[in-house]
């Protein structure tokens, strides 16, 4: 469609320089065809326009799903590594400059069919003036394309910019209780971090923008002089008849629209040429529609043991000697109650998340009941854990086993054991309100994991910041309810006088797992108890 309206273009110039103004009259047959040429035109050109951009936004909206689904499908590793700001930035910013590269395609397309017509029918009307006027052009692009690739340089800059502005923008928003605080903070970030960020993003679109406005004036004034060559060239050197002449500078003028069009959208073609270079690096895994649930059946329901054989997991920094937790060699039986103690930096994190598979082991391997797991039933074996990490996530759909709606009356039993009726509102399978304490969050945190009713509960220091009086009632009576049912429950924690609750102790030290019996138990309490000698440096 593109095509023919460009043809038509051309066509309704040439009726034009050969009907309309070459007879001394315009009869109605000849209004007639050129009305007829004028509509085909309209047509053709909106035809395309409108299809170019449903295409376009079309295009956009597979690429959004698809790299949200992608992002979905990605090892948690792979993301720590590629940082939260660059993958943000990725699904707004990129999203957004592709966005605007597509509504520029139709006017770029169009521009650029209907000067390849236009200058085919210069060719056409004289060769010698196309050939002068092929080389006025050639020069313009030539210079335009030096504009264009340091307008495309200083586009990347502001895109490199901006991943770092999302940081900012992260510490401002995740951060804003210790800014508040600490207004010395607040003033290091903004003036140190923030404003050099902002200027770098400000001065490399202004340079941008710099380079396309240059380039845009060029072209427009290229085009002007090449109407002005072909005057003195077909008139002044007779290259030309006066008629030949006047066409050709007739439809120049007509190009220059179409050109102008075609340069204008240059930049956001570009800027999305960038976003797409953008998300190619964040190499994430391909596409694949399906989500893989944990409903195939390749393991064993229900499970009897979960054995870990020499599992080992290293982490490595640059410039730093890597941390490496393990080889450990556990089994967990269905239905048992393990604590997990250890101090900071001891393991405790990394060993939770190759129990659950968020990470992939460097050695070793997992089991359940004697079936090793691997990509194959990786998806399936994570199907088996409900978790409450430390950095939880809060969602407010309730959702009950394989995704379904919860079951209301199960979610007002929880939030009786909870003590979370007063607290929470419930609308449909939602939460209304999520605006509670960190204790009261986490209890809704952990509402949500024993809606799922998967077999193993994972809790990290889920206790930490519970009251007193809920802290008994959670040790006391809701885990050995929770075993009661048959769940396996995996706790970090540091609060020693429930140790007697658990079935098995185990510690982490230096990134080593020990199991402690009652007694090394009892005197790791103990020491506990010991409170240290502080000492206070003003």
């Amino acid at each position: 469609m593109s095509v023919c309206s460009a043809a038509l273009g051309v066509a309704a110039i040439s009726f034009l320089n050969d009907r309309l103004l070459a007879a001394s009259g315009s009869s109605s047959e000849t209004l007639c065809w050129f009305a007829a040429l004028l509509l085909g035109l309209f047509a053709f050109g909106a035809s395309a326009r409108i299809a170019l951009t449903t295409l376009g936004h079309h295009v956009v909206y597979g690429l959004r799903t698809t790299l949200v689904k992608r992002v979905l499908d990605t090892d948690l590793e792979q993301l720590e590594a590629l940082g939260l700001p660059r993958v943000l930035t990725s699904l707004s910013s990129d999203i957004t400059h592709i966005t605007g590269a597509f509504v520029a395609l139709p006017s770029a397309t169009y521009g650029l069919l209907l000067t390849v017509g236009g200058f085919a029918y210069l060719a056409w009307l004289s060769p010698a003036l196309f050939a002068v006027t092929a080389a006025w052009i050639g020069l313009t692009i030539a210079a335009g394309s030096l504009l264009m690739r340091s307008t495309q340089r200083a586009l990347t800059a502001a895109r490199d910019a901006e991943d770092r502005l999302v940081a900012n923008y992260q510490a401002v928003v995740e951060g804003r209780k210790e800014l508040a605080l600490n207004r010395s903070r607040a003033q290091q970030l903004f003036e140190t971090e923030f404003l050099p960020n902002a200027r770098a993003n400000r001065d490399h679109e202004i340079r941008a923008d710099v380079y396309h406005g240059i380039n845009d004036n060029l072209v427009s004034t290229m085009v002007l002089g090449a109407v002005a060559l072909s005057f003195v060239l077909g008139l002044t050197l007779h290259w030309s008849s006066a008629a030949v002449a006047t066409t050709y500078a007739l439809t120049i003028l007509f190009l220059r629209t179409p050109i102008t069009s075609l340069v204008g959208a240059l930049p956001a073609v570009v800027a999305g040429r960038v976003a797409l270079n953008k998300l190619d690096a964040l190499t994430l895994p391909p596409h694949e529609p399906a989500f893989h649930g944990s409903s195939s059946g390749t393991l064993p329901s229900p499970f009897r043991t979960i054995e870990l054989r020499g599992l080992t997991y290293r982490h490595v920094r640059s410039g730093e000697p890597s941390f490496e937790v393990g080889p450990i060699d556990l089994t967990l039986r269905r239905g048992e109650l393990v604590f997990l103690v250890g101090g900071n930096g001891s393991g405790k994190t990394t060993f939770l998340r190759m129990l659950t598979s968020l990470y992939t082991p460097h050695a070793g391997a997992l089991y359940v009941d004697g079936v090793r797991i691997d990509d194959n039933n990786r998806a399936d074996y994570r199907g088996l854990f409900a978790a409450v990490f430390s950095d939880y996530y809060l969602f407010d759909q309730l959702l009950g086993p394989r995704g379904a709606p919860a079951d209301p009356a199960h979610v007002h039993e929880l939030l009786r054991l909870l003590a979370l009726t007063d607290k929470v509102t419930v609308a449909g399978a939602k939460l209304a309100d999520t605006r509670l304490s960190a204790g009261q969050k986490k209890r809704l945190a952990l509402l949500l994991a024993l809606l799922e009713q998967r077999p193993v509960l994972v809790l990290d220091e889920w206790a930490a910041d519970q009251d007193p009086a809920y802290r008994e009632l959670f040790y006391h009576q809701l885990l050995p309810a929770l075993r009661a049912q048959g769940l396996t429950v995996f706790a970090i924690t540091h609060d020693d006088k429930f140790f007697g609750q658990a079935d098995r102790i185990l510690k982490a030290d230096s990134g080593q797992l020990s199991e402690l019996g009652q007694r090394s138990a009892r005197a790791l309490s103990e020491s506990k108890n010991v409170a240290p000698r502080l000492e206070y440096r003003q």
